[in-house]
């Protein structure tokens, strides 16, 4: 995760303009500790100007950009090369710009320039059987009035949820068809997370516990959130119960109820928070998933 940039002016290290995509913004102190320790790794060898370096469990990357300085913040596991990559195009777009615009121009833009090159997809796949209501989750998670009927999804129905974020990551929604009608294509490969889908009756939950075990089977890094639907409905299990057979966690949902919006929305601030083994901020969810 990039919690943060900064571009700084060469010659006196003063900040012409930064972005935040965490809740904690990263103290000018440790800043200045990095610029230390880059100024005398680049005296030892200029190749080693350009290595990330981890200090107060903060990963720091920077790129010389004519006038100025941009310097990525990240979490110590976030890929080198990734954002070797992203802090690349940055600079050299950075270096364009500051050659036809004033830096007064840059400050004012800066949030719109560095945003295209920060960003990063979390792509989620909701799974399930036919009719567990899947889509309607997804009009859920996406604040929209549920279809009053049910179209089953073919193949893959692929949203990007543009108006949620979370940190520098787009949220992308794979509404997977269910297993009997293309199980065959399930494939996860290029999938973060997974929301499994029940209708809470007996029959399916003990289906979920065999799509759960085959993706387990294959992805056992993935992670799987269990999401208990239709609990409004007769015969219903209760997401309690649901939980003791699967053999972990279901968090109980009525896809079709707008008020169940917010409950959806911890469950995957929750979800996420774990993913990047992130501390729970007090804030409100709107504040974490900017939506």
């Amino acid at each position: 995760m990039i919690f943060s940039t900064v571009l700084l002016n060469v010659k006196n290290k003063r900040k012409i303009a930064s972005s935040e995509y965490w809740t904690k913004p990263i103290p000018r102190k440790v800043i200045s500790k990095y610029l230390a320790k880059l100024e005398t790794q680049a005296k030892v060898s200029e190749r080693l100007r350009y290595q990330p370096i981890v200090l107060e469990k903060y990963k720091f990357f920077s790129r010389d950009c004519g006038d100025g300085i941009i310097i990525f913040v990240t979490d110590p596991d976030e890929s080198n090369e990734d954002v070797t990559d992203k802090i690349n195009r940055a600079a050299s777009s950075l270096r364009s710009i500051l050659v036809k615009h004033t830096k007064k121009y840059v400050k004012t833009h800066y949030d719109q320039i560095i945003y295209r090159f920060i960003k990063s997809r979390f792509v989620i796949a909701l799974v399930g059987n036919i009719g567990v209501g899947k889509t309607s989750l997804l009009h859920l998670l996406m604040g929209k009035i549920p279809p009053e009927t049910h179209v089953p999804t073919i193949a893959v129905n692929t949203e990007v949820i543009e108006e949620i974020r979370f940190a520098n990551y787009e949220l992308v929604i794979l509404d997977f068809a269910g297993r009997e009608a293309a199980g065959r294509l399930w494939d996860f490969s290029s999938t973060d997370m997974i929301f499994l889908l029940t209708d809470s009756t007996l029959k399916n939950i003990v289906d979920s516990k065999s799509i759960y075990t085959e993706i387990l089977s294959e992805y056992p890094e993935l992670p799987i959130i269990l999401v208990a639907n239709k609990q409004d409905t007769p015969h219903s299990l209760d997401s309690s119960v649901i939980s003791k057979v699967m053999g972990f966690d279901a968090h109980a949902m009525v896809a079709i109820d707008l008020a169940y919006r917010n409950s959806l929305l911890q469950i995957l601030l929750k979800a996420l928070l774990e993913h990047f083994k992130l501390d729970v901020p007090d804030l409100p969810v709107e504040h974490l998933l900017c939506i």
